[in-house]
């Protein structure tokens, strides 16, 4: 089993452990059967109660950690899932990431230009 939280792991060894194996991950629906990606726009109150609810829907218990990394792999930030649940506006919005669960179970990406996630588990 992969543990991403080893402190051991530099972040371009995180990133061969994540990256190279995105193409493994089964991304399940957004809003509908015909998309992978749901919209969150944070000024609609509409959407970003839809991103809550999605996000309550996963099943996931508060105390799993994740990584949260940017686009580029120069940040990294460690989190856990009942944070990102309750407080989404504080890792969204501001750049495209990416959250890892630490047991490379599950991963959400977030893309900021569009507003847009998705929200996939490895197979």
């Amino acid at each position: 089993m992969v543990d991403l939280l080893n402190p051991a792991l530099r972040l371009r060894d995180l990133r061969k452990l994540v990256e190279h194996h995105l193409h493994e991950v089964k991304w399940e629906y957004g809003v509908d059967e015909t998309s992978e990606w749901i919209l969150a726009v944070r000024e609609d109150q509409g959407h970003y109660q839809k991103l809550t609810s999605w996000l309550q829907s996963k099943n996931i218990e508060a105390s799993v950690k994740a990584i949260l990394v940017d686009h580029t792999w120069s940040a990294l930030e460690h989190i856990d899932w009942s944070s990102l649940r309750n407080k989404p506006e504080r890792y969204f919005y501001q750049k495209d990431v990416l959250i890892v669960a630490s047991d490379r179970s599950w991963v959400i990406e977030y893309i900021s230009c569009q507003d847009i996630f998705r929200f996939g588990r490895w197979i």
